[in-house]
């Protein structure tokens, strides 16, 4: 059938649709009653800000979506791996229909939360829809989130001087024999709430200085890379408070470049297709093999099949409304040398 007869201004049209095209719309109504037609999350909004600690309250529109017995909260840092053991405690809330409001409520936000947190909605579904394990109902935000008592004091929860190599009295981390390892700087504030909270990220405002980039160069989240043997002073600023770290190297100088990552271009894919991540491009200057990790930080978990290889794959859910997820790569060559993280995005429409 020719597509411009669907057209309204069509002139074969007269005062009331032909038969044909009502039975068309009478046949869509079942497709009513299955998955889609919007899940949203309507309070908190994207980029809100937030105090550590307050109660606030959530509403979702279920749309048109059929069978919902429950919506369940979970709390995610903005860039946390989404490991299947940690999901019990990082549910927030399970509400119902029978919840003020329906699927909604109020729930507490973390007193230890600091910087940007990811707060994902999943509708849970009964009957014969619980079967149906490829469905993905959620829906997502990105809140500030920022203590309302101001920062007393910066610590490192590490031995300090901090060593590594041969310079280690102590194995605060595994022994390291090679440039180009990259360690996470344990970084904490205290706060005169008397709450202690991690600050590493740089969504919570802490910035970092390396007295000697040739020792020891610090990523803005606060990952920390060995570049050479010798000494460096890390300063760790955040607002009006400061603290510094010493560091020494001590390791097999043997230049080391870091291996480069590519977890591939961002992917807009359906649902029910094979999604691949593919980390092929990434390669080690000196030209040895790598091992990878790919991480899922955003959306709502999916099964990911060989998360250790350099293609991990999935199949694409089924979704509601074009939905957003988001993998975390990294790579190290043999000799133990990490790349910064690295990120793809992959979108997801019905």
């Amino acid at each position: 059938m020719d597509r411009d007869a669907l057209h309204p201004n069509n002139r074969t049209w007269r005062s009331s649709p032909p038969t044909w095209f009502l039975l068309c719309l009478i046949s869509l109504f079942p497709v009513l009653d299955s998955p889609g037609w919007a899940f949203t999350l309507l309070t908190p909004q994207n980029g809100e800000q937030y105090t550590s600690g307050a109660r606030i309250p959530v509403r979702v529109d279920i749309g048109e979506v059929g069978g919902i017995t429950a919506v369940q909260y979970f709390w995610y840092g903005e860039q946390e791996d989404m490991l299947e053991e940690l999901v019990e405690k990082k549910r927030a809330l399970t509400a119902t229909a029978a919840s003020n409001p329906p699927f909604g409520g109020m729930i507490r936000i973390p007193r230890q939360a600091i910087g940007n947190y990811r707060l994902l909605a999943v509708a849970v579904q009964g009957g014969a829809q619980q079967e149906k394990e490829s469905w993905a109902i959620f829906d997502e935000v990105i809140i500030h989130i920022k203590p309302k008592a101001p920062l007393r004091e910066i610590d490192f929860q590490t031995m300090k001087p901090l060593r590594f190599g041969r310079a280690g009295t102590a194995r605060v981390y595994e022994q390291v024999d090679f440039l180009g390892k990259i360690f996470p700087l344990p970084v904490i504030g205290r706060f005169a709430d008397g709450v202690t909270r991690p600050i590493r990220m740089h969504a919570t405002g802490t910035v970092y200085v390396s007295s000697d980039e040739s020792v020891v160069t610090v990523h803005k989240d606060g990952l920390l890379r060995l570049v050479g043997n010798g000494h460096a002073v890390i300063t760790v600023k955040n607002g009006d408070i400061q603290a510094s770290l010493d560091v020494y190297v001590e390791v097999n100088d043997q230049p080391n470049e870091p291996p480069v990552p590519d977890p591939g271009p961002n992917q807009v894919v359906y649902a029910g297709d094979r999604v691949v991540l593919n980390a092929l491009g990434s390669y080690d200057p000196e030209g040895s093999s790598l091992t990878y990790h790919w991480s899922q930080v955003r959306g709502s978990k999916i099964p990911l099949l060989d998360p250790f290889s350099p293609k991990a794959s999935f199949l694409a859910p089924y979704v509601v409304d074009e939905r957003l997820f988001r993998f975390k790569l990294r790579v190290t060559d043999v000799q133990g040398a990490d790349s910064f993280p690295t990120f793809v995005d992959v979108i997801v429409q019905p």
